[in-house]
């Protein structure tokens, strides 16, 4: 576009005079690039990346987000559902199915429960009563069991009971039939680091802590994280679960004349319990149903390699299909990780329609039971469709579609595995790409993670600098930013091909 300076003198015989001249050489310009021979792209695989669009990675995101699939809880109607429409994406574009029986699907057995409307909270203290707001407030436990529950409320810490560390946060308390209010982890975190964090890590488990309760004869728990939902623990008939937030700790804490924060840090501090009644009641709603036998799956297709020799060597690019269900409104789960399969999708499309083949094999992943506790990840390490030995690396993708940035855990870990990457977000993408080293394998908390455990290098993605919601109904597509979902595909498509090996036209 031409512009003119905010000059009326500008429109004189001279300045016309100038505008046509520069015109001119435009035209010239034009014309030799026109003319002249055809430019090969600076990577072969650029032109099929310019075929990824934004809106079509979003519509992924808003299919797998759809009430019909009722928040993809693995085990559920909903999550096969959301399974299938995988499949059929997987099958459009031509991607191989690995199994002679069941396709695409590689299914595993997992219990569920659904959460289902009518739950609430109310603390009684002394004549004033205090309902709570769901979800910002509260959320009822998604594996809780079903009832009404009015009891005394008592503060008993980590829920931890640890004779050899010396450790008892329900030593001298009577909590039989009443609710506890109890934290997550334990005193000792494990950023301090595996020696010191090891001796705790099995109390630190949410399983954990609500079996001690159970052994304790609690009848509910009041569980001080989020409040979100959180499909990651066991099922109890007899135990009502409700996550709480700051705003119902700071109630029950008020008049008790001590201070919850300082309480907190004395624990960590003098590793000694300080466990004490909370002197209110409080009444705990859930209605849920539970299902013992729930089938989930990983959804695998494959795009065959076609070296002689290479093809028998496999890269993964993957992430978690699964999200936390009804609790009891649909939990979306639009970055978490709609957003992570998005990419799958689109990276999957950019490479079988750019025309080239590959040398090594590429295994594209949707994979089930995250959330549930690693259990379809797991799945796939103790029956791997391809040997270990023979598999480069695995890529997984868990919440990239908020904010501009983007990180890569484990990319400093197994840089063969993440130079290429960095390469394609360097030259052509230009994003902001943080990395680490590899995490987390004392207590696996991702997929990559459990792959990294196995043996297995793996470079995990997520995005940020946005805000967002996490386990909760807020988790919605109008949070997700589309940009970053078409550059995190393009990039991985580019690197992918190089660590694949391009085979010319």
């Amino acid at each position: 576009m031409i512009t003119f300076p905010d000059n009326p003198g500008y429109l004189t015989l001279a300045g016309n005079i100038l505008i046509m001249k520069r015109m001119i050489l435009a035209g010239i310009s034009l014309f030799a690039y026109l003319a002249a021979p055809a430019q090969e792209p600076a990577h072969p695989l650029l032109p099929a990346t310019w075929g990824i669009k934004s809106e079509e990675l979003v519509g992924v995101v808003k299919e797998l987000a759809d009430p019909k699939y009722e928040g993809r809880l693995t085990g559920s109607p909903g999550f096969t559902r959301a399974a299938e429409y995988l499949a059929g994406q997987f099958a459009a574009l031509g991607l191989q199915k690995p199994y002679p029986e069941s396709g695409y699907f590689q299914n595993f057995t997992i219990p569920y429960t659904v959460v289902l409307p009518g739950c609430s909270l109310v603390i009684q203290d002394g004549g004033s009563t205090v309902s709570y707001h769901y979800y910002d407030e509260f959320m009822p436990g998604s594996t809780s069991g079903t009832g009404d529950l009015t009891a005394d409320v008592v503060f008993a810490g980590y829920g931890i009971s640890a004779p050899e560390l010396g450790f008892d946060d329900y030593a001298g308390l009577d909590v039989k039939g009443k609710i506890v209010l109890i934290r997550p982890e334990s005193p000792v975190s494990p950023a301090v680091g595996e020696d010191k964090f090891g001796p705790w890590l099995a109390y630190s488990l949410h399983q954990y802590k609500m079996q001690n309760a159970v052994n304790h004869g609690v009848a509910g728990v009041l569980y001080h994280y989020g409040p979100l939902a959180n499909t990651n623990n066991d099922y109890h008939p007899d135990l009502l679960l409700t996550m709480v937030g700051n705003r119902v700790v700071e109630d029950l804490f008020r008049g008790t004349g001590k201070d919850y924060a300082a309480i907190v840090a004395g624990i960590g501090a003098g590793l000694k319990p300080s466990s004490f009644p909370l002197g209110k009641k409080a009444t705990l709603r859930n209605k849920t149903e539970y299902h013992p036998r729930g089938v989930g799956m990983n959804v695998i297709g494959v795009l065959p390699g076609s070296d002689p020799v290479l093809k028998n060597e496999v890269i993964l690019i993957g992430g978690h299909l699964d999200h936390c269900g009804m609790c009891w409104e649909v939990c979306p789960g639009a970055n978490d990780n709609a957003s992570g399969i998005a990419v799958v999708v689109g990276v999957a499309r950019a490479l079988v329609q750019s025309g080239f083949t590959f040398k090594r094999t590429l295994v594209f992943i949707g994979i089930g039971g995250e959330e549930s506790g690693l259990v379809g990840i797991t799945k796939y390490v103790n029956d791997p469709l391809f040997p270990f030995d023979r598999t480069v690396g695995f890529i997984n993708l868990d919440c990239v579609g908020i904010g501009p940035n983007l990180f890569a855990g484990g990319g400093q870990s197994f840089p063969a595995l993440f130079s290429p990457i960095e390469a394609a977000n360097r030259n052509f993408i230009h994003r902001v790409l943080g990395s680490s080293v590899a995490g987390g394998a004392g207590r696996p908390r991702s997929d990559a993670a459990v792959m990294t455990k196995a043996g297995i290098p793996s470079v995990s993605f997520s995005s940020y600098g946005g805000s967002g919601a996490y386990h909760t109904p807020g988790d919605t597509p109008e949070t997700i930013w589309p940009e970053t979902l078409e550059d995190l595909a393009s990039m991985l498509t580019l690197a992918l091909a190089d660590l694949a090996g391009i085979i010319q036209k």
